[in-house]
């Protein structure tokens, strides 16, 4: 497609610039942390924007995930709306399809019901996605998704591991998203996706030694298009904890090498690994501040508002089960906005 010169996000930028100052700030999250009702909270939310148009049914503890997912639409509604083509934002909330993909997938073969799980954020509608799987309806299905349940159909009636579904849907899903930032042709937009691809490969990997699996389990996990090149996987797949991070250095990722290997040196847990990956992509994202024409500030605040609003649900599900202030705070992830 022809791409789209930098003076067209003008207004979508000076939109986002405005709106971005609702953001909760740091200082506002830890006031939600501090609350000890969970209705008080919900309340705070409500106070800050959340669920400005909904019944008040959705400003409760039951209903509490409908009020977080209409936020979220609402954000991505918002973007659409504001930019002159929707596709950057497509890409992302198409996500939610691979999601949704997964779930039906598992719930198919355990015989249970999940239309009630799905997410609505998708770019298909879970009643619809539902229905195209079932039935095997695969030309209503966009190729790589439809490719991506095919290839889950037939491992999992090969091996009956579940999850192999999860890695076949999810390396699908990053594929879609590179293929789709590199037919916008946004150079931000690929980075974001190839930056996306590292770091769920970090994690894969660590994950993967934590729980002492093969390099032939791992190999297979990783996902393609990142910054390391594919033959280069393939070795680091053999590799100690300590030689995949020392290595990281040689493509570009210096600094998250440096973090991660610190994590591991001070025997921190699996939560501050999180922190570091999540904090290396919202530190790429700040970097928008900078920029005032093009889709970076758009696509920095669809990622922002995000993170804000899996910042509340952790801090909500913390109230109600009890959990304690430090505890949640660990897990937050503050300084985006």
């Amino acid at each position: 497609m022809g791409r789209i010169r930098e003076e067209d996000y003008a207004y979508a930028a000076a939109h986002i610039r405005a709106i971005e100052m609702k953001l909760i700030t740091e200082n506002k999250m830890n006031r939600l942390l501090d609350m000890v009702n969970p209705e008080d909270a919900i309340k705070f939310l409500a106070e800050s924007g959340y669920g400005a148009d909904l019944p008040d049914s959705y400003k409760s503890l039951t209903g509490v995930e409908k009020l977080f997912d209409a936020e979220q639409k609402k954000a991505y509604n918002l973007l659409i709306d504001v930019l002159p083509d929707s596709q950057p934002v497509r890409l992302f909330q198409k996500r939610y399809d691979y999601l949704n993909t997964k779930l039906i997938l598992k719930a198919e073969f355990l015989g249970i019901d999940v239309l009630e799980r799905l997410s609505p954020l998708g770019t298909i509608s879970p009643e619809k996605l539902l229905k195209y799987i079932s039935e095997r309806n695969y030309k209503e299905l966009p190729e790589i998704l439809a490719g991506a349940v095919e290839e889950s159909l037939d491992a999992f009636s090969l091996t009956r591991d579940p999850q192999l579904i999860d890695f076949i849907v999810d390396r699908a899903s990053y594929r879609n998203m590179l293929a789709d930032a590199e037919d916008y042709g946004d150079p931000f937009l690929v980075e974001l996706v190839k930056r996306l691809i590292d770091v769920s490969n970090i994690r894969v990997f660590i994950r993967a030694k934590i729980l002492k699996q093969t390099s032939d389990f791992i190999g297979k996990v990783f996902i393609s298009g990142g910054s390391i090149p594919d033959d280069s996987l393939k070795n680091l797949a053999e590799s100690s904890l300590e030689d995949f991070l020392q290595n990281l250095k040689t493509y570009q990722l210096e600094k998250l090498s440096l973090r991660l290997l610190k994590v591991f040196e001070e025997n921190k847990g699996i939560s501050e690994v999180e922190k570091v990956l999540d904090d290396y992509i919202i530190e790429f994202l700040k970097s928008s501040k900078y920029v005032t024409l093009g889709i970076e500030p758009v696509i920095a605040y669809l990622f922002f508002k995000e993170t804000e609003i899996k910042n509340a649900r952790l801090i909500l599900t913390g109230l109600v089960n009890r959990i304690p202030p430090e505890t949640i705070k660990e897990r937050l992830r503050m300084g985006y906005a």
